[in-house]
């Protein structure tokens, strides 16, 4: 069991420095405020994750290594700091100023947006209510409602 723990703690923080390093880069890119509104809004969406998973990592890795038996004050320093790096660079990111949405290039001058088509005037109101709403699901339907059926499984 102890190898095994041992082969999970030694692939956990790869992945770990991995994801760190990719949350960096979306971090990297809302502190630049690089212009392409794509990446702003794909870095400001996998920043959390991406720091969510990397401690996720970190707390595999520390814990295989507890159970692996081999858990030391040096073993355990660069989880801890991997760990405190990933958290700054998510509270960072969230208390960063945010971009001011954008306003659209070209506005229509011309018409105001259509209106959605009304039902005729003659067409029955819709139903706000179940014709028994006291009946339970099973009750057999009334004699008016059967004549009203139509659909799949109507015998109309």
């Amino acid at each position: 069991m102890t190898a095994f723990m041992h082969d999970v703690a030694r692939a956990a923080l790869p992945v770990a420095i991995g994801l760190l390093t990719c949350a960096a880069a979306a971090a990297a890119v809302l502190w630049s405020r690089f212009d392409d509104a794509q990446a702003q809004r794909l870095a400001r969406q996998y920043l959390e994750p991406l720091s969510t998973w990397c401690l996720v990592a970190l707390a595999t890795h520390t814990l295989a290594l507890g159970a692996a038996g081999e858990a030391s004050v040096l073993s355990l320093v660069l989880p801890l700091a991997l760990g405190a790096a990933a958290v700054l660079l998510r509270t960072a990111a969230e208390s960063g100023p945010r971009p001011a949405p954008a306003e659209p290039a070209k506005r229509r001058a011309a018409a105001p947006p259509p209106r959605p088509a009304r039902p005729p005037a003659d067409a029955p109101p819709a139903a706000t209510q179940a014709a028994h709403p006291t009946a339970p699901l099973w009750a057999e339907p009334a004699d008016d409602e059967s004549a009203t059926r139509s659909g799949l499984w109507s015998r109309a």
